[in-house]
């Protein structure tokens, strides 16, 4: 089998049009599958509710494969199936919540906040690192520029989930500046 050398993968870790955060890029050209897997994984192990990771590159760069790493440590499910969200455009993937309710599309998150998420629910066998913290994963490849804010409450889910978002310059100028 022939192997191919995955192009470089970009992150940026932080939502530009929150108050009080700041944007920090990092430009990685990994090696294989499973080192892109261990750098989603490694993430996964600092987040925090409200952190936002942006992946860019281009087709077959890797974003899918990080988040499929980053999934699986933040829900200790070695096993979790991660499809690529390009058709739902967002997946959503939550445990129970600390009082043992579900965390689902339309669940209060901090402040009794409710997040609107159109896509698909994911339930992973293991424990959240962070209990009730959801983790969106979105795909607005396919979508016109800045539509994916019709689908997904983007404030609201910047603010109270964990957001993995590939090709975010397909979610307008105004949030990737």
């Amino acid at each position: 089998a022939q192997s191919r050398r995955p192009a470089p993968l970009s992150t940026f870790a932080a939502a530009p049009q929150l108050p009080l955060m700041t944007a920090a890029t990092l430009e990685l050209e990994l090696g294989s599958v499973e080192e892109t897997e261990l750098l989603g994984a490694q993430l996964a192990e600092v987040v925090e509710r409200g952190d936002v990771i942006f992946l860019s590159g281009e087709l077959g760069a890797g974003k899918t494969s990080l988040s499929r790493g980053f999934l699986r440590r933040f829900f200790a499910d070695p096993e979790l199936e991660v499809p690529s969200p390009s058709y739902l455009i967002c997946l959503s993937y939550a445990d129970d919540g600390p009082d043992g309710s579900p965390a689902g599309a339309t669940a209060d998150d901090a402040g009794g906040a409710k997040v609107a998420v159109s896509g698909r629910t994911l339930r992973p066998r293991g424990r959240a690192r962070l209990p009730g913290v959801r983790v969106l994963h979105l795909d607005p490849y396919r979508l016109p520029e800045g539509r994916v804010a019709g689908l997904v409450d983007l404030q609201s889910a910047f603010e109270t989930s964990v957001c993995l978002v590939e090709w975010p310059q397909r979610l307008g100028p105004q949030l990737c500046t």
